[in-house]
């Protein structure tokens, strides 16, 4: 077999160049900017922020308002609780407790000077005991009304008619009597006299200075409420009004940075607004809890002060005249005209009162220099007839003299209240609508603000 026989190698290929690479074109795609997811968070925070400032104002603003329309009320509502509930009750139980005090005075004059006109002047004590009567028929009514404790009315009432029954069944016993001696009821006369006055000293005096002091005491109380109502809320409207004002500065002072704008008109006329009624309204109720106090301490105590030591001379005044008609008393009535007399001393407003006082017991000494000497008939003339140089007359005088200056006090109070209420005229409300048109100053504010922000 024939060897295979050997194949021609292939022919080299001539040398091909490579085509040249084209780089994929991507396809065209959107060229939108990317947004940052944090700058995102950044701009829509602040109308958030701007949101949270007004609010915090708003709030601010009507915690104010609130803040001086509770205060303001509860000032007016407390000084008419003091002006015309508690001082009048006061003063009416003052009056009540004088009243009675010379009552039993003018009973006493009335058998003093017996049916005998030229010695004494019965009619003139007559009248005033009528007076004096009816005042404490009318003085009981309004303390009962006024809310005076029911079980001292009513003990009051009682003994008041009891004590009617006495100073009656005492006249009637001495006019009885035909031609009795100048200052010198009969017997039965005298006794029930003088249960009458044991009964107005050891009852009716006590009951009526019970009154006049629960009186007193409530006047006291109402007027501190009032005063400490005033200054919480001068604390109150300062402590808000100051914190409003702080955040309208530091409010406006990041708004100024972050709009670079370097003021808001509308946000600095509310700051220098709320800043301007903050201090009005706390020196207004701190001026109120002044007034108050300054109207109680220095006119209303006074007037009190003076309406017992007129109870005081009328009862004093009474003394001399049981002391002439009670011989046998006769000690312990100058004992007690002597311990009444040194209290009068202790309150004597001016020289005028002074003068007077010194009169009155210039006739007291006279008086009983004619006691002494038998000469009743001077006695009886010298306490009861009006004239200059009398008893009557001085004693009278030296009253006047003294209402008068109390009556002064009173009106000075009077004045004092009035104008503490003149000073309240107009709050809470001005304040209130101020306060509304900054409401409508930081809203119109706000608004040019949050319109940038606002989406397109």
């Amino acid at each position: 077999m024939a060897a295979p026989t050997a194949l021609p190698a292939p022919p080299t290929p001539a040398y091909v160049p490579s085509p040249p690479r084209v780089a994929p074109v991507a396809p065209p795609r959107d060229r939108a900017p990317r947004i940052r997811p944090r700058r995102l968070r950044q701009v829509g925070a602040v109308p958030a922020r701007v949101y949270g400032f007004v609010a915090l104002v708003l709030i601010g603003i009507v915690t104010l308002a609130a803040v001086i329309a509770v205060g303001a009320g509860n000032a007016r509502s407390g000084l008419d609780e003091v002006a015309d509930t508690s001082a009048p009750r006061a003063a009416v139980a003052a009056d009540l407790y004088f009243a009675l005090a010379d009552l039993d005075a003018q009973v006493a004059n009335v058998l003093l000077v017996g049916s005998d006109e030229q010695v004494g002047n019965r009619q003139l004590a007559l009248r005033q005991m009528r007076e004096r009567r009816s005042r404490i028929t009318a003085d009981i009514q309004m303390l009962s009304v006024g809310g005076a404790p029911v079980a001292t009315v009513g003990a009051l009432i009682d003994g008041l008619g009891r004590y009617d029954a006495y100073v009656a069944q005492a006249r009637l016993a001495d006019e009885q009597v035909q031609d009795r001696p100048a200052g010198r009821p009969p017997l039965a006369a005298l006794n029930y006299f003088a249960s009458a006055t044991s009964l107005l000293h050891d009852d009716l005096l006590p009951a009526a200075d019970a009154l006049g002091r629960g009186a007193e005491e409530k006047l006291a109380s109402d007027a501190d409420s009032d005063r400490t109502h005033a200054r919480w809320a001068a604390l109150a409207v300062g402590a808000v009004g100051t914190l409003l004002v702080a955040v309208l500065i530091v409010g406006q002072i990041r708004w100024a940075r972050r709009f670079h704008r370097i003021l808001a008109p509308g946000l600095a006329a509310v700051t220098i607004a709320v800043a301007a009624l903050t201090g009005t309204a706390a020196a207004l109720f701190a001026d109120h809890a002044s007034r108050l106090r300054d109207a109680q301490t220095q006119a209303f105590d006074p007037f009190l002060k003076l309406a017992r030591t007129r109870a005081t001379a009328s009862d004093a005044n009474a003394d001399e005249s049981r002391f002439v008609i009670l011989p046998d008393r006769a000690r312990a009535y100058s004992e007690s005209f002597a311990a009444k007399s040194a209290q009068l001393d202790r309150n004597v407003p001016d020289q005028r009162v002074a003068s007077r006082l010194d009169a009155f017991r210039r006739d007291d000494k006279a008086l009983r220099a004619a006691v002494a000497e038998g000469r009743l008939d001077v006695a009886v003339g010298l306490a009861t007839k009006v004239g200059r140089g009398n008893l009557a007359f001085d004693f009278y005088d030296y009253q006047t003299a003294l209402g008068r200056v109390a009556d002064a006090a009173r009106a000075d109070f009077e004045d004092r209240t009035d104008s503490a209420d003149d000073a309240l005229a107009g709050w809470p409300w001005v304040p209130i609508a101020v306060l509304g048109v900054c409401v409508a100053l930081v809203a119109a504010s706000a608004r040019p603000r949050l319109r940038e922000y606002a989406p397109r």
